[in-house]
């Protein structure tokens, strides 16, 4: 095989890779002023059963669950700062700072 073949051949491989990465998300939303509600998944696709824990700013963990059988999970609002870790396995961890839990949406 000719150098040009073999960086080609790394080329096609490293895109493989890349496009059977997957990415986790988390969203938070305020139900109303005490309640949020946290979904996640990867790639945007919703997944159940993934940890999620809400700490506070010093990673003291406040809250631990489970995204239930609709990948959400709902908590009441902590008092003090925080934010959320959605689990999704090595390496894969979804954060969710409190400034960026959206809003109730609107009636």
């Amino acid at each position: 095989m000719t150098p040009a073949r073999y960086v080609l051949a790394a080329g096609l491989l490293l895109a493989a890779t890349s496009a059977l990465a997957h990415h986790p998300f988390g969203e938070c939303r305020q139900v109303d002023g005490k309640t949020i509600r946290c979904t996640g998944g990867f790639d945007g696709k919703p997944i159940p059963g993934l940890p999620i824990d809400v700490l506070d700013d010093d990673d003291k963990i406040l809250i631990r669950g489970k995204l239930d059988a609709e990948a959400s999970f709902i908590f009441e609002k902590p008092a003090v700062p925080f934010y959320v870790l959605i689990d999704a396995g090595p390496g894969q961890v979804a954060e969710i700072d409190d400034a960026e839990v959206k809003s109730p949406p609107p009636r």
